[in-house]
């Protein structure tokens, strides 16, 4: 009898080799080749030359603007592939796009964040009469990213409410793939060491995330029975922002994770993970993957009270304030109160919520393949 087709997948990423964040590592690398033969390409700044580990392929950086002719000299056969998917580069996806006819294969393009939007908010972040010419690049990022989407067989925004936001009425099919969580790294809540409540929040501590209302509301503490830890990559940045608030130097530490188990520790070391983002369109339309490296360990979420937010958690499994300073002190104020077992309890109902959701990779991905099969 004859063994079922299975179709190929080529994934054309932007995070670097091997990361285990996101949906790469999981969905992916993971459930997804339970359906289908999955190769990625990683694209590296790094590396000079080119790489072939199993089914995977490292490509320099400066070959972005022609990878499919790159790919086909170093002898992967595009035309093998049913669909390719392209992560969050648009010059990538115009590529991409150019060969499709050539070679056959469907194109997806997936947008974990809308860069245009960040960059263009931090900029106004920094100067409130954003200029002219910065207005009109912006509009002018806007149509060629929908003209590229357009020629496109699969769109996969973070969330629905992404689409909506910043990418308006396009005519392309979409399958949004939100952060999830991996049943296979899904531990028990752990209280803490100490007679503290620790606190952790991962990420970086840019301007836009406006990090300094929470390192201020926990300077306006009256409790002293409480610890912060930060997981961030740029450790450095983050030892220079803290020495701005020397009244609480010595409750924070600066944590750096290597891989995804280091993180996973450091999470499940503490008690309550801080996920709070200014309620802005950018931030309010998806829910943080930190929020379900917290939950992978059944840690409840202090989140921003929108929303979005609302509409996936409630108060029985995550820690609602206002983004301002004296909403997030006195909820900080509130969790310190709180009992170990009430905390875990909260934690345990978000995981569950997530697990049973369609915040489930292993869910995720068996939804995602019977997508492709239509395509």
């Amino acid at each position: 009898m004859q063994s079922e087709y299975r179709k190929k997948l080529l994934y054309i990423t932007d995070q670097q080799e091997y990361t285990e964040h996101g949906t790469i590592g999981p969905l992916f690398h993971g459930y997804l080749k339970d359906y289908m033969n999955i190769h990625v390409v990683y694209l590296t700044k790094f590396k000079n030359s080119f790489q072939k580990k199993d089914t995977d392929y490292v490509v320099p950086q400066q070959y972005t603007k022609e990878i499919c002719r790159y790919l086909d000299v170093k002898d992967v056969d595009l035309a093998s592939f049913d669909l390719i998917f392209v992560r969050n580069m648009l010059d990538v996806l115009s590529d991409v796009l150019k060969h499709k006819k050539q070679y056959g294969y469907k194109v997806g393009f997936r947008v974990s964040f809308p860069k245009t939007e960040v960059a263009y908010e931090a900029q106004k972040a920094h100067n409130s009469s954003s200029s002219f010419f910065g207005v009109i690049g912006k509009y002018t990022q806007e149509f060629n990213k929908k003209r590229l989407l357009s020629q496109c067989d699969l769109f996969m925004p973070t969330s629905k409410e992404m689409q909506e936001e910043f990418y308006g009425n396009i005519e392309v099919e979409s399958f949004p793939l939100p952060a999830g969580l991996d049943p296979k790294r899904i531990t028990p809540h752990r209280a803490s060491d100490g007679n503290e409540r620790h606190f952790i929040y991962v990420g970086t501590l840019d301007s836009l995330r406006e990090f300094d209302k929470v390192l201020l509301a926990f300077s306006k503490l009256a409790s002293k029975e409480w610890h912060l830890n930060i997981s961030t990559l740029n450790t450095d940045f983050a030892k220079q922002v803290i020495q701005n608030y020397p009244k609480i130097i010595h409750k924070v530490t600066i944590l750096h994770a290597e891989n995804l188990d280091e993180l996973m520790k450091q999470v499940d070391d503490c008690d309550v993970g801080i996920a709070l983002l200014p309620d802005i369109p950018i931030y309010s339309t998806s829910i943080p993957a930190k929020v379900m490296d917290y939950y992978a360990c059944a840690l409840p979420a202090m989140l921003t009270d929108n929303s979005k937010n609302r509409a996936l958690f409630d108060d029985e499994d995550a820690l609602f304030c206002r983004f301002d300073i004296d909403s997030i002190a006195s909820k900080l104020e509130e969790i310190i109160a709180m009992s170990q077992d009430d905390i875990a309890k909260m934690g345990h109902a978000g995981q569950a919520k997530l697990l049973q959701h369609k915040r489930n990779y292993e869910i995720m991905a068996k939804e995602l393949y019977e997508r492709l099969k239509s395509l």
